[in-house]
């Protein structure tokens, strides 16, 4: 049965020759969606939503908005093969219209990079008979109200992204609105 024309296929790694017949995302895009997906599976374990930015309407370079019961905090998320997930910390590129908007922003803007250790997307996930892993991880830092923003961002894996850094993003978010008392 033939249902169209053909069209030429897309790879979504180097190693990845079985996933070539049915790839429709480049490897960036690729890695792009898996780190959204990562990210929002650690949000969902917590049971707070997320609501992500659609393609193209990035204007304030957030990814999405983490929603707490009070408001939101804004998260910008990149997916790396690049480092490895030991080591002490990463450093990312940032682009000075991320750094403009960040800067205006009146609640916590978070950057947070997942790291895969493997450059093969068949190596991302494993499955297997107890379950399915990610061998991924992710790490955060926050790129507002902490002074200038810098042009390369310092991501200390020391803060893992984790349901408990969800519980410390909400209280930052709170802050915003209710003053500490001494």
């Amino acid at each position: 049965m033939h249902c169209g024309p053909k069209r030429g296929r897309r790879t979504v790694g180097e190693g990845a020759t079985h996933l070539q017949s049915i790839a429709t995302l480049g490897p960036n895009a690729a890695k792009g969606r898996f780190g959204v997906a990562y990210v929002k599976s650690i949000f969902s374990q917590a049971a707070v939503g997320f609501n992500e930015t659609a393609p193209d309407e990035d204007a304030i370079a957030v990814d999405g908005s983490l929603e707490f019961a009070i408001a939101a905090a804004r998260v910008q998320i990149k997916c790396s093969s690049q480092f490895k997930i030991s080591g002490k910390s990463a450093t990312w590129d940032s682009e000075l219209h991320w750094r403009n908007s960040w800067s205006t922003s009146a609640v916590p803007v978070y950057f947070v990079l997942v790291i895969l250790d493997y450059k093969d997307p068949v190596d991302w996930i494993r499955h297997h008979d107890a379950g399915t892993d990610h061998r991924a991880a992710a790490f955060w830092v926050r790129v507002n109200g902490t002074g200038a923003p810098a042009e390369k961002i310092l991501v200390p894996k020391v803060q893992r992204l984790t349901v408990a850094t969800l519980e410390l993003w909400e209280r930052e978010v709170k802050s915003c609105f209710i003053p500490t008392i001494s």
